[in-house]
């Protein structure tokens, strides 16, 4: 019997040895992954603040989820799921927004994450006469993979938001 064990693990070794160097050859490094990471995520970066959809549409994963946690009482702060859905959202949801303007404080690339944080100023129209302009702390934080962008989340300060919001409403402005 322990003949026989022996024998299977002599036979075993060759596939261990072809399966490591399959893997070890589909694997991206540390590296390579993070400069993947930069490219995809700031031209997705650059293409969401300038509100150009379009463009975003190309770097997204077909299985891509955008959220806002943060903004759950102020926009509602849903899931959503899949790249047409994460598209239109954007269209429909951002078309009140005439501009955003993002100042860096600071960026981080590794492995498959890119995180953005900035203060942005954003201008929308709350009626046809009436202009909105924020200036808040924002988080961005984009998943890659495979190339696309997988996974968007914001992460805002809403009291800077509400309080600005209420503020140029009772103003008049």
């Amino acid at each position: 019997m322990a003949h026989k064990l022996s024998l299977n693990r002599i036979f075993l070794i060759p596939f261990i040895i072809f399966a490591s160097t399959t893997y070890a050859q589909k694997s991206v490094s540390f590296a390579d992954s993070t400069a993947i990471c930069k490219k995809v995520s700031n031209e997705y970066f650059e293409a969401y603040f300038n509100l150009d959809f379009d463009s975003m549409l190309n770097i997204m994963h077909d299985s891509i989820s955008f959220q806002d946690p943060t903004a759950r009482f102020v926009f509602g702060g849903k899931k959503i799921d899949g790249k047409d859905k994460v598209y239109e959202n954007f269209k429909q949801s951002y078309a009140s927004i005439l501009e955003m303007k993002q100042d860096p404080i600071r960026t981080i690339f590794s492995s498959n994450t890119g995180i953005y944080e900035i203060n942005l100023t954003w201008k929308f129209k709350n009626s046809p006469e009436k202009i909105i302009s924020i200036e808040m702390p924002l988080i961005v934080i984009l998943t890659v993979e495979n190339g696309k962008v997988i996974e968007h989340r914001d992460y805002g300060d809403y009291h800077y938001f509400i309080d600005q919001y209420n503020h140029q409403l009772s103003q008049g402005n």
